[in-house]
């Protein structure tokens, strides 16, 4: 399985998921801008894309949430020691109050690994923020030479009656 981002205005991006309903995807938008994710087995409608391999996922994405996007950095030589150990942490996330669902993602075109975790809002993810579990995941670097650069995140909303532009 496969998942590509694609990056544009809401209405180009919001007409391009209408155009494939009947791929799956999930329209993301915050204050910089929206994202349109496009998770299939086979190639993607979108002409230049992020593109990642789909390496774990817990739960279905809703038609309304807050998306928690993890962008980890790993040097090449550590990817393998990076991916057995997010891999069955992420099977943890199904527990927390709140939690809808999570894709861990291996980059294809860059060294930079995405943890996307949605939410059912805001404060639930700033609940786990502060837990125990997330400060386990190894996001930040803390003087660990397996990352290639600091790691990063950012907040999208998911809702099909609402327009952030």
């Amino acid at each position: 399985m496969y998942v590509y981002i694609a990056m544009g205005t809401h209405y180009f991006l919001k007409k391009l998921e209408e155009k494939y309903s009947n791929e799956k995807m999930v329209l993301m938008q915050n204050v910089e801008g929206c994202l349109l994710w496009h998770e299939t087995t086979g190639s993607t409608v979108f002409q230049s894309p992020k593109k990642y391999e789909l390496l774990e996922a817990v739960g279905e994405f809703e038609n309304e949430g807050v998306v928690s996007c993890n962008f980890i950095p790993i040097r090449d030589e550590n990817r393998p020691i990076f991916e057995y150990g997010m891999a069955d942490k992420i099977k943890l996330l199904q527990n927390e109050n709140g939690f809808i669902t999570a894709r861990f993602l291996r980059p294809l075109t860059n060294d930079t690994y995405l943890l996307m975790t949605m939410w059912n809002d805001e404060e639930h993810i700033r609940t786990w923020k502060n837990s125990s579990l997330y400060h386990n995941l190894h996001f930040e670097s803390k003087g660990s030479n397996i990352f290639s650069g600091s790691s990063y995140s950012s907040i999208y909303f998911v809702n099909e009656e609402k327009s952030v532009e």
